[in-house]
């Protein structure tokens, strides 16, 4: 190696180290086209880190964003941190790539750019911080930053089978979750498995999801997975709990219209009521009624022009509840203990058993939400965090 070249590189790594970057990447670039093999290793990290403070840190421009992390890959390889701590130029490009990528929902080009990365590399450690509230937030590690953004991008583009493996590798080499990560984990296995004609692995994974997760669009997707297997009395069954579960009613309109379905051949007038359901929540929201529904709406004499589809929706509350619990009778007793949130409490029921409910399955008078009245309520299984077990829990309250 000529003592020009000598020269030169350390004067790009004098520019890099005194922050001078655009001068230290010329300098690199010019060099590293014309005598490559004069480059160690540490002056391939300096050059790779140049171009990261220029085009990666903060990225203004895609191109050069994409053209960045291509040359920084070629330069250094990517370095094992899974059990040390420490910064590598090619990890920290290709993970502000992909966030980029994500942020800006690119999935294909998600998986294409991933593919370069070894997830076993990766660090498994989490951050947090403090926000100006005092609350703690905690922050993925990037490991599994890494399977979320992948399996994520699996789901959008279809690639099924992936998606259910990468999921599942997941939750096997992941020890640590953020923001509920190993739920939505779940969530695409069952939703693979679903789409994959895997119903009752799909129903499994969604049951263990709904333990902790009691939100409606659950009970939904395990009513549907048990339609498609064929099994419509226990898909009636979840989809009218779906149905009855605090949600959104425009966000329900897939749920109805699983619902429409369920009962158009022995209830036709309810299942007629859903599609007016759906229907006013569509002319409401201004939102594009098809063809077909409008004309069944019209043939059946019904209102066109009705808007207010919370009154239909009140009209079929009653008899959703009867089909939740047809097969059970009601219990009585008396609200024993509310907790100091007041968020949830105990039943006594008159022989004694005591049941768990939360507020939101007060249905009654809110004025009377208070210990010592007598109430009216049904049996829902639940689940019980500290002691990992089923238990019966008091859901639809009412005074009495």
């Amino acid at each position: 190696m000529s003592e020009n070249i000598k020269k030169d590189l350390a004067q790009a790594k004098k520019n890099y180290q005194s922050k001078k970057y655009e001068d230290a990447k010329d300098l690199y670039e010019s060099l590293y086209m014309d005598h490559p093999e004069a480059f160690t290793i540490w002056d391939k990290r300096f050059y790779s880190w140049a171009l990261y403070q220029l085009y990666v840190k903060n990225p203004e421009d895609e191109t050069e964003l994409f053209e960045a992390v291509d040359t920084i890959t070629q330069l250094v390889p990517q370095e094992d941190l899974s059990k040390k701590d420490g910064v590598c130029a090619y990890t920290l490009s290709m993970m502000k790539l992909l966030d980029h990528l994500y942020k800006n929902n690119d999935y294909e080009n998600i998986l294409i750019w991933a593919d370069k990365l070894n997830p076993d590399y990766l660090s498994s450690k989490t951050s947090s911080f403090k926000t100006s509230d005092g609350r703690d937030v905690k922050i993925a590690s990037n490991k599994e930053k890494y399977y979320n953004w992948v399996s994520k991008s699996l789901q959008e583009v279809e690639d099924y089978d992936e998606c259910l493996a990468v999921s599942k590798e997941a939750l096997e080499k992941l020890n640590n979750f953020t923001n509920n990560g190993d739920i939505w984990f779940k969530w695409r296995i069952a939703r693979s498995c679903r789409e994959l004609g895997e119903y009752d692995e799909a129903i499994e994974y969604l049951k263990d999801i709904y333990k902790f997760k009691k939100d409606w669009y659950i009970q939904w997707e395990i009513a549907e997975n048990y339609f498609f297997k064929g099994e419509e009395d226990k898909s009636l069954e979840y989809a009218v709990s779906a149905a009855l579960s605090h949600g959104d009613s425009d966000k329900k309109i897939k749920l109805y219209s699983l619902l429409e379905d369920l009962l158009e051949e022995d209830e036709p007038e309810i299942a007629l009521k859903h599609s007016y359901l759906i229907y006013s929540i569509r002319l409401h929201n201004e939102w594009n009624i098809d063809e077909s529904l409008e004309e069944k709406i019209a043939d059946a004499g019904l209102d066109t022009e009705n808007t207010e589809y919370w009154k239909i929706e009140k009209e079929l509350k009653g008899y959703w509840k009867d089909l939740k619990f047809k097969t059970q009778q009601p219990n009585y007793g008396t609200i024993k203990r509310i907790m100091p949130h007041g968020k949830t409490g105990f039943i006594k029921r008159d022989d004694g058993e005591d049941f768990f409910f939360n507020r939101f399955e007060f249905k009654g008078d809110p004025n009377k939400y208070r210990e010592g009245i007598k109430v009216s309520f049904y049996l829902e299984e639940g689940y019980d965090k500290k002691k990992d077990e089923i238990k019966l829990n008091a859901v639809n309250i009412y005074d009495i």
